[in-house]
């Protein structure tokens, strides 16, 4: 499979906070992913909490592994990464390409 060169990358995280933290795990993406989505590299964002309050998912696109690579090895990001991890079970990333789109049409 080839990908066109404006294809953009997506890391999608899905993150799994203590249940007595998922609250709080909560405010602080909610107070920091608009900072951390001006810094260089990142095309956006979309954040997602299951209704079950257990989980979280995180969709950030980038360009390509470079750009994301400089917004990962940045202080910012850092130290909002620091400030999560006491409040995660888990976190698992991986990266995906876009393959498929499918537009609403207006009724």
């Amino acid at each position: 499979m080839t990908f066109t060169s404006d294809a953009t990358l997506v890391s999608i995280t899905i993150f799994t906070p203590k249940r007595e933290h998922f609250g709080a795990f909560l405010d602080v993406q909610l107070e920091n992913l608009p900072r951390l989505g001006q810094l260089a590299g990142s095309l956006g964002a979309q954040f997602y909490a299951a209704r079950d309050g257990h989980r979280a998912i995180l969709l950030s696109h980038f360009r390509d592994e470079e750009h994301l690579g400089g917004f990962q090895r940045g202080a910012a990001f850092l130290e909002h990464r620091d400030q999560l991890r006491p409040m995660l079970e888990d976190a698992e990333t991986s990266l995906y390409n876009l393959v498929y789109v499918r537009e609403t049409q207006p009724a």
